[in-house]
């Protein structure tokens, strides 16, 4: 069981306004829990180095994960993240000192995936020795995969 897990969201589920079940037991498990929201930016964003709206779509993404969490009763930290999502991750490790890695992407081919997106489970788990679980969500907000390394 993991204490303390980190969770890296690219992915806010605002119509279901709630923890999607699947995630719900991990958390509610966890002593603490660290949510990171990635700048996403588009590729003409990073060509342009035009990130404002990316960041202000990334607190948006932060604060929504917060209100579902402390609607299911938990009581998470967490922070803007960097446009790299490794570097992102390597950047909240040092202020939170996880055991468990829960990363929510978009389905490979969804309407709403990033160009950053691509791969990233594979480099997360490349460069952190820490047992990581990826959840994949369509379009419409469900999971489509859960992959676990």
């Amino acid at each position: 069981m993991a204490r303390r897990v980190l969770v890296l969201t690219n992915e806010d589920l605002a119509d279901a306004n709630e923890v999607p079940e699947a995630i719900r037991p991990i958390l509610d498990e966890a002593e603490a829990v660290y949510v990171v929201a990635p700048i996403l930016t588009s590729w003409m964003q990073w060509l342009s180095d035009e990130r404002d709206s990316a960041r202000a779509a990334a607190d948006q993404r932060l604060r929504t994960v917060f209100d579902h969490m402390r609607a299911d009763g938990l009581e998470p930290l967490g922070t803007v993240g960097a446009e790299n999502q490794v570097t992102a991750i390597a950047d909240a490790l040092a202020q939170f000192e996880a055991d468990l890695i829960v990363v929510r992407l978009h389905a490979p081919g969804s309407e709403h995936e990033n160009w950053r997106e691509h791969h990233v489970a594979e480099q997360l788990r490349s460069h952190f020795d820490l047992p990581t679980i990826v959840f994949y969500f369509d379009d419409e907000g469900q999971i489509v995969e859960r992959q676990e390394a």
